[in-house]
């Protein structure tokens, strides 16, 4: 069983949590526009994980369209295939395979997609792949977070990571770092300026690049009471979920996991008990997303 990033690098809740947020239903047109999707399509998604981003192409983009999750990850797959099942969703495949070796026949769909995958894998032989399984005329995109572009804000009236959180932290972020770099996570990441060139030297057409910016911000005003209670709660579950795999990282057990669990959680109880008081801190993140799709002939 092949469970290597769910287990050592992101879990799939943490990943489902923060997609969720990422590809909220009122970005729909954006998202349909920029991947270059229309209802009807068969669409595959490379690199899948957890299932997010099928499971809203499969929503926004109807019935008439099927669509394609593709993962190595088993435990990516079950879930995927679990929370599908749970919302009745009857137009999505999920398939356990190789994204440089895609298990689809040339000339089958109708477009490809991945979403931050690119950085981890040779990107002209992983390009190259999809537009073998494109039928002419078929869109290929990817979406590459750019995380040295995020806006971050954290006031000093916010709940802070304590010197003692830190420290706890550290051993675990350290072995994580080592173990990334032996997995080559991040390893094939590029200039954003390459992407459109990889997509000419392929011989794709009708080149685009685009962005969005993903704004995460508990405190604004069209954010409901409920939703905002809701944020903390995916940003607490995605603290806990990255400490279960960042101990995964290290070679013992660390006696230290219940202290530092306890002060991730002391910490998410009073940003929500902020909430309840409806005091408004402005913390908040802003993270950028880049398209870049091509159109093969």
């Amino acid at each position: 069983m092949n469970k290597i990033w769910s287990s050592q690098i992101q879990g799939p809740k943490t990943l489902d949590l923060s997609r969720e947020l990422r590809f909220r239903d009122d970005r729909k047109e954006f998202f349909v526009k920029s991947l270059g999707l229309l209802t009807g399509m068969t669409v595959v998604d490379l690199g899948c994980g957890p299932g997010t981003l099928t499971r809203k192409l499969a929503k926004w983009l109807g019935n008439e369209s099927k669509i394609i999750g593709i993962d190595r990850d088993d435990i990516f797959i079950d879930y995927a295939k679990n929370k599908a099942l749970e919302q009745g969703f009857t137009n999505i495949e999920y398939l356990n395979g190789n994204i440089m070796n895609i298990p689809l026949e040339s000339d089958s769909v109708d477009a490809c997609t991945s979403h931050t995958v690119i950085e981890h894998v040779p990107n002209y032989d992983f390009l190259l792949e999809q537009k073998r399984i494109c039928k002419s005329g078929g869109i290929v995109s990817v979406m590459s977070a750019r995380p040295e572009k995020a806006i971050k804000s954290l006031p000093s009236s916010a709940p802070q990571i304590s010197e003692r959180e830190k420290e706890l932290w550290e051993p675990i972020n350290q072995a994580w770092l080592k173990k990334d770099q032996e997995r080559g996570v991040g390893s094939y990441a590029i200039e954003p300026s390459q992407f459109p060139h990889l997509f000419e030297q392929l011989g794709f057409v009708d080149i685009e690049i685009d962005s969005i910016a993903l704004p995460v911000v508990i405190d604004n005003s069209s954010i409901t009471f409920e939703e905002r209670l809701l944020m903390v709660e995916y940003e607490r579950q995605q603290a806990i979920d990255c400490l279960v795999v960042g101990l995964n990282q290290l070679e013992q057990e660390y006696e230290h996991a219940i202290e530092l669990e306890l002060l991730i959680n002391n910490r998410f109880d009073k940003r929500k008990e902020m909430v309840m008081n409806n005091q408004k801190i402005w913390d908040f993140q802003i993270h950028i997303l880049l398209i870049a799709r091509g159109r093969k002939p």
